[in-house]
C-alpha cells in the first residue's frame, strides 16, 4: 500500500511514532523470524498466534471452486503463492488474490491505494459495505478486508473511523494478527489512550522476535512516549492541540472538536491557577522569612525590647476581637477574561522552561483560535 501524507503539517514531538507506523504499515517487507531458543520461549507465552497459511490457502481453492469465476487457472495459481507466506505477506497474498476471483474487491484496493480526497472515505466506506454485505464472498476473508481498509485510514489521518473498526474486529478472524495489533496500538497512541494502547503494544510484543523488526521498533517506541504521559501536563495539552488541528485539517469542526478546543482551554486555566496559588504560597513563605528577620533584627538591636515583648505574650492588652477587613484580590476563574498581554505573560510563565516546539504548539494554536470565527 502507498503512503499518502496529503501535505499535512505533522509535529516531531507526538507525531514522530506514528509516521514510523504508517510507514511501516505501507511498506511491504520479509517477515522476521528467529529460530532460536528466545523464540520458542516467547511462542509458549504468547496469547496469540498466526494461522498457518496452508489453512488460508484451502480456503481460497475451496472458494475458487465455488465461485463463477472464468479465470480459475489464474485465480489457483495466485492462492498457491499464499501456501508459504506469513504475517502481513500472507495478508497482501490473500488480498492479491481475492481480487482475481472477485473483480469488486480488485476495485476497492485499488480505489484505496490511490490518493484521498475529501470525499474519498464516504465512497470507499460505500465500496466496502457493499463487500461486507455480499453473501458471495466468504466471510472468512471480510475481516482483512476491513483491516486492509483500516491501514489506509491511518496513512491519511482518519484515526477515529480506523480505530472504530479495528476494535470489533477478533485477532482469531485475521490472517495477521500483528499488523492488527500494531494498527490498534498506532490509533490508541494518536488519541492518547494511555492503557488501551500499553495493553496492545505489549500483547504484539509478547512474539518480538517473530514480529517484523520495523514493528517492533516502533513500538518500543511508541510505549517509551505514552507511559509516562501524565494527565493535565503541558505534555498532554500539546497533543491535544495536534489533534485538533489534525481533525481541522480534515474539515471537521463539530461538536467533538469543540469539546476538545475547550478541554485544551480548561486544562490551561487549571495549569495557571496553580502557578498563581504556588506563586502566592512562595509569596507568603518570603512574607514570613522577612518578618521572623525583621524580628530577629530588632531582638538584636534593642535588647529591652525583646526581654519586655517575651514578658508580655499579648501586646496591646489583648482588647481587640482577632478580626481583619477581607481583601479583594479579583476575579481569577476565568483564563478568557484575563486581558491578551496578561494572557501572553501567562503563557509564557507556563512554556518558559520547556522546549521549542511546545511553545509553538502553543503560540500556533491560539493564533489559529483568534482568527477562527465564532459560530
Amino acid at each position: 500500500m502507498k503512503i499518502h501524507l496529503l501535505g499535512h503539517t505533522l509535529k516531531p514531538l507526538v507525531l514522530g511514532w506514528i509516521l514510523l507506523g504508517w510507514i511501516a504499515l505501507g511498506t511491504i517487507s520479509p517477515t522476521c523470524l528467529a529460530d532460536g531458543s528466545d523464540s520458542k520461549e516467547l511462542s509458549k507465552t504468547a496469547t496469540w498466534k498466526w494461522s498457518p497459511g496452508q489453512l488460508w490457502l484451502e480456503r481460497m481453492l475451496a472458494w475458487i471452486e465455488s465461485s463463477g469465476s472464468t479465470g480459475k487457472d489464474s485465480a489457483r495459481e495466485s492462492a498457491n503463492r499464499i501456501a508459504s507466506l506469513e504475517g502481513i505477506e500472507l495478508h497482501e497474498g490473500l488480498l492479491q488474490a481475492a481480487a482475481t476471483i472477485d473483480p469488486t474487491i480488485g476495485e476497492f484496493l485499488n480505489a484505496v491505494d490511490q490518493p484521498w480526497s475529501s470525499n474519498t472515505y464516504q465512497k470507499l466506506d460505500a465500496q466496502l459495505s457493499s463487500l461486507i454485505a455480499n453473501g458471495a464472498i466468504p466471510s472468512w476473508i471480510k475481516p482483512d478486508l476491513q483491516l486492509a481498509f483500516c491501514r489506509a485510514l491511518i496513512q491519511n489521518q482518519w484515526i477515529d473511523e480506523a480505530s472504530s473498526r479495528l476494535g470489533p474486529l477478533e485477532i482469531d478472524s485475521l490472517s495477521d494478527p500483528a499488523t492488527w495489533l500494531f494498527s490498534l496500538g498506532i490509533c490508541q497512541h494518536f488519541l492518547l489512550q494511555k492503557q488501551p494502547c500499553v495493553d496492545s503494544l505489549n500483547k504484539l510484543l509478547e512474539r518480538e522476535s517473530e514480529i517484523p523488526s520495523r514493528y517492533a521498533i516502533t513500538a518500543r517506541l511508541m510505549l517509551s512516549d505514552i507511559e509516562p504521559l501524565k494527565e493535565d501536563s503541558l505534555d498532554e495539552v500539546a497533543r491535544l492541540m495536534n489533534d485538533v488541528e489534525r481533525r481541522l485539517g480534515l474539515g471537521r469542526t463539530g461538536k467533538q472538536v469543540r469539546d476538545q478546543e475547550q478541554a485544551i482551554i480548561d486544562k490551561l486555566d487549571k495549569m495557571i491557577e496553580k502557578m498563581e496559588e504556588q506563586q502566592q504560597q512562595q509569596q507568603q513563605q518570603q512574607q514570613q522569612q522577612q518578618q521572623q528577620k525583621q524580628q530577629q533584627s530588632q531582638k538584636q538591636n534593642n535588647p529591652q525590647q525583646g526581654r519586655q515583648a517575651a514578658q508580655d505574650p499579648m501586646p496591646g492588652g489583648g482588647d481587640g476581637q482577632g478580626e481583619v477587613d477581607n481583601k479583594d484580590i479579583g476575579d481569577k476563574s476565568g483564563w478568557g477574561n484575563l486581558p491578551p498581554a496578561a494572557r501572553q505573560e501567562a503563557l509564557q510563565s507556563i512554556t518558559k522552561d520547556l522546549p521549542s516546539h511546545y511553545r509553538e504548539v502553543i503560540e500556533a494554536y491560539f493564533k489559529r483560535l483568534s482568527k477562527t470565527p465564532e459560530k
